[in-house]
């Protein structure tokens, strides 16, 4: 039976809720800083009712202006972070004290402060390859995946069987990394499906940049916030669309929000 078909005769479950949340550019984000966050999933444990984190970036943003059917995935959210140095500036400068938590930092803190020996992670991912990584990089978790294949989001069967493999292999942790929006979609589905535990983290390359696969900027580069610079740099033709294009449209988004705040 399809996810959808599921979802549609479940009664919406319970929603495991994180942090005080506020919305800025139309979008929800936890007022969390990162010592809130790893305090609070330490103490997660597999057993828990499932619940997700979403990391919105600009490129999520922009998605989402446009796109609104995502949106319920993200207000769903256990925790929500800012994965933006751009959106983190332009809420500093309305008065809004948004923390800035980059995904892959966080998840890095969750591997050296959270996780512990004999862990399972459950991971979803594009390539099979990467699970024989983690776990030849990190031997003292227990690791078990599964790779859908490329289009995965729009079969209901493939949807499903996704669902289902985070649902009959319980873990601590479940580690999306399908991409945006698909990862964001799969937590929500899962939610809604019910029956399933742990906690999922929709974290994009993050696990990529954990075994080496992908060059982290230089740590000067991150303190200033340009780490989308070396991404630009390291993969121009599969990004500059993702960041040149999506400037005007947050700057709408931000004017919007600017006249929003006056008017209020």
């Amino acid at each position: 039976m399809a996810v959808t078909e599921q979802v549609e005769r479940l009664p919406e479950p319970g929603i495991v809720r994180g942090f005080d949340r506020r919305d800025f550019l139309d979008v929800p984000f936890d007022m969390a800083d990162l010592d809130a966050v790893l305090s609070a999933l330490r103490g997660r444990t597999a057993e828990d009712r499932f619940a997700y984190v979403v990391t919105p970036n600009v490129d999520h943003v922009v998605r989402l202006s446009r796109h609104a059917d995502l949106l319920p995935a993200y207000r769903a959210a256990f925790m929500s972070w800012c994965d933006s140095h751009p959106i983190w500036a332009f809420a500093r400068l309305t008065g809004l004290p948004m923390p800035h938590l980059n995904g892959t930092d966080v998840v890095v803190q969750i591997f050296d402060k959270v996780l512990r020996p004999g862990d399972r992670l459950v991971c979803i991912t594009a390539d099979e390859a990467l699970i024989d990584e983690l776990t030849a990089r990190f031997p003292q978790y227990d690791f078990v995946g599964y790779s859908p294949p490329m289009g995965f989001e729009d079969n209901p069967a493939e949807m499903d069987r996704c669902v289902r493999f985070i649902r009959d292999n319980p873990g601590r942790f479940v580690f999306l990394g399908v991409g945006s929006p698909r990862s964001e979609r799969l937590a929500h589905a899962v939610q809604q499906a019910g029956g399933a535990t742990g906690t999922a983290f929709c974290i994009g390359a993050a696990l990529e940049f954990i075994v080496g696969r992908k060059a982290r900027a230089p740590r000067a580069m991150r303190t200033l916030g340009l780490e989308w610079l070396h991404r630009l740099a390291s993969e121009p033709g599969r990004l500059w669309r993702r960041y040149v294009l999506a400037i005007p449209p947050l700057c709408v988004l931000f004017t919007r929000e600017l006249l929003s705040r006056r008017n209020a």
